[in-house]
């Protein structure tokens, strides 16, 4: 009963709180499409700005791929060090030594927030918060988050930079743990034995169809965020806003993005039998020709009013010259509408190609005298 009216107020709370309004924030916004993080829009989406508790998504994602790896499980107990303990801002009052599960931790920070939690699993995952950090970094890197550099696991550091569009290519990779997204989609929770409890701030979780994620927040430099992925008819919209003046409004315009991107576009699933590849020719090769075929052709993401006019034609290289790799790219296949390009993949080489030597040309020459 205790912990029925600690949730309770929790709520109220949570609903009630006045809310922040900050004097002209920076705004940027973005819409990608989750599953081929095909930026749709974007309002100044690579401007740089302090990263605050978006940072703790790349500690959950470093969580779920060490996870994905064996290297931890949900289940796993873990302890709080002397250093988790002596964070600071939003926590989960872990005391050293404390065990908690990485269960708990997963939900302290994406219901929570809590920056204790995060250099649990940051000190589980690397051995320190330091080592962790330098995974951060080149994991971001990898993602092809190039406006994002991480100086600690809690964002609390002002060192810690981010962009919409970078956090709109995080938040479209841990849609694709399909666990987590009951983590993120938590709106009251207890951990620590019903010690502690957590009401989310994303009011979307209770009021948008579809929702999956992600994490909503206020930061004194940036102002009212949101970080929303959601989920219909096979596409995942992903909306990043930043420095929304109004903590309501932050969550109106998210649903209005999110509907626009739902309502406009749709996944365009390509067939193989849409283009006939033909022999390309190799220059100084052992043969003349080499044969090819299309390469890591996928579903793309295209406006409705456009699906029955794309078109589709096939685009090779002038200058292939032995030796020829078995997947080596000789062209593209190009799909466009109106002349515009949205979608390609590459053609490339099926069969090696040796380079010719001087009795293989030898040999061809008298052939060619031969058939004379």
């Amino acid at each position: 009963m205790k912990n029925f009216f600690s949730l309770l107020l929790a709520l109220l709370f949570s609903l009630t709180l006045a809310p922040h309004v900050c004097a002209a924030p920076a705004y940027s916004y973005v819409l990608m499409e989750g599953r081929t993080s095909t930026l749709l829009y974007s309002e100044n989406g690579e401007a740089v700005v302090p990263a605050h508790h978006s940072a703790k998504l790349m500690t959950i994602l470093l969580t779920c791929e060490a996870i994905e790896r064996g290297e931890l499980s949900r289940d796993t107990v873990l302890k709080a060090s002397p250093h988790a303990n002596s964070m600071q801002g939003a926590q989960i009052w872990l005391s050293v030594g404390e065990e908690i599960p990485v269960s708990e931790l997963i939900s302290a920070i994406t219901v929570g927030n809590a920056n204790d939690a995060s250099v649990v699993l940051a000190e589980a995952v690397a051995g320190s918060e330091e080592k962790f950090v330098e995974l951060m970094n080149s994991r971001a890197k990898a993602l092809g988050m190039m406006g994002t550099s991480y100086a600690d696991c809690t964002g609390i550091s002002p060192e810690t930079v981010t962009t919409a569009c970078d956090c709109a290519i995080l938040a479209s990779r841990l849609t694709e743990f399909e666990w987590l997204r009951e983590y993120l989609t938590t709106w009251l929770c207890t951990v620590r034995g019903g010690k502690t409890q957590l009401a989310s701030t994303n009011r979307l979780i209770l009021t948008y169809d579809g929702i999956i994620g992600t994490k909503a927040y206020f930061s004194e430099a940036v102002g009212n965020c949101v970080i929303a992925s959601a989920e219909r008819d096979g596409l995942i919209m992903v909306c990043v806003i930043f420095g929304e003046a109004d903590d309501l409004a932050r969550f109106k315009t998210a649903k209005e993005k999110l509907n626009a991107g739902f309502n406009a576009y749709q996944m365009f699933k390509p067939r193989e039998s849409d283009i006939f590849t033909e022999p390309v020719k190799v220059k100084k090769g052992e043969r003349a020709e080499v044969e090819t075929e299309l390469s890591g052709l996928r579903a793309f993401v295209i406006r409705k009013s456009q699906a029955g006019k794309a078109e589709v034609s096939a685009q090779y290289s002038d200058s292939v010259e032995a030796p020829v790799e078995c997947g080596q790219p000789v062209g593209r296949a190009v799909y466009s509408v109106g002349g515009e390009e949205i979608y390609s993949c590459p053609i490339v080489a099926k069969e090696p190609v040796r380079r010719i030597n001087i009795f293989i040309a030898v040999k061809r020459i008298l052939e060619s005298i031969a058939s004379m």
